[in-house]
């Protein structure tokens, strides 16, 4: 019996139904760390000071200690050490801190993902790599808030993790078949479960109470045109992406793609001259790169 929808909309709910099985599956490894929901929830409410949003921080004195370490870090290259998580507050404030405190969280929530498909250090690397290079990118163009794009480029394959530790012998015949390219692994990917590692990741970060702008970043992150309410941050990490993965840091596999030549045509889609420099831009980022992964990644 026929179900009545078209093959693009039947592939579009078998991606749907597979996406929420393997969120459902996946929810007690990961979800949100009580002291990112308390944020989370002051930030949304909007009335809490710098010194109740500091005592919650201090509530896990392991967390303070490495967000204080992260403000004092190449990072900011502040001129003057930070001692206390409310002067850290006052100095780099509160959208700035809580991507940090973010970032910390679903780095320690989703590192407990463990599988044989994924090098974890090769994913956490061009994570750090894409989320520096998109903060940078987002800085030149004087985008607001470009510590979120941070947090974008950090998680933005996020959903590779499930992907690679549910289904792991396809994911690691698809890994070989698309010989280090992401944005094929993408497009295979919805060919064989109907959606890609953009759209569950966007879908489980929903779930983190991430902002709408930075959850359609990373579900387009692949194909930014596509993206309705904020295609600039979707476009920033596309850029992002594929500058990182472009270096010989930043890539997301220890494959190198031989077809992933960046189009020119990005950096003026997103704001940039013919003047920018791509070189001088990596070349920033790789002094803060290593202190950063070593203050974030487990």
């Amino acid at each position: 019996m026929s179900s009545g929808l078209t093959p693009a909309l039947e592939e579009l709910h078998r991606g749907e139904r597979l996406a929420q099985i393997l969120i459902d599956d996946m929810s007690d490894l990961v979800s949100p760390p009580e002291v990112y929901v308390k944020i989370s929830d002051m930030l949304a409410e909007n009335t809490a000071s710098a010194s109740e949003f500091a005592e919650v921080i201090l509530r896990d004195r392991s967390l303070a200690a490495r967000v204080l370490r992260m403000v004092n870090s190449p990072y900011y290259a502040l001129r003057n050490k930070v001692d206390t998580v409310s002067q850290a507050i006052t100095i780099i404030g509160m959208n700035d801190l809580s991507s940090v405190v973010y970032s910390m969280c679903a780095v320690q929530s989703f590192s407990r993902i463990s599988d044989t498909v994924t090098n974890i250090k090769t994913f956490w690397s061009h994570g750090v790599y894409c989320g520096l290079v998109a903060k940078a990118l987002a800085t030149r163009i004087n985008c607001l808030q470009p510590e979120r794009l941070f947090v974008a480029g950090l998680l933005h394959d996020i959903g590779t993790l499930t992907i690679n530790a549910k289904v792991p012998e396809l994911a690691e015949e698809n890994i070989i078949v698309t010989a280090g390219s992401e944005s094929a692994l993408a497009a295979t990917e919805r060919e064989w479960l109907g959606l890609d590692h953009a759209a569950l990741g966007a879908l489980m970060l929903q779930g983190w109470q991430l902002p709408a702008a930075t959850c359609e970043a990373i579900r387009f992150h692949h194909v930014p045109g596509a993206a309705v309410t904020n295609p600039l941050e979707a476009g920033l990490v596309h850029v992002a992406d594929e500058l990182a993965n472009a270096s010989a840091m930043g890539g997301f596999s220890e494959l190198i793609a031989e077809n992933d030549d960046i189009d020119p045509g990005l950096f003026e889609h997103i704001g940039l001259t013919s003047e920018f420099d791509s070189d001088e831009l990596l070349a920033e980022v790789q002094q803060q790169f290593i202190e950063t992964i070593y203050l974030l990644v487990p």
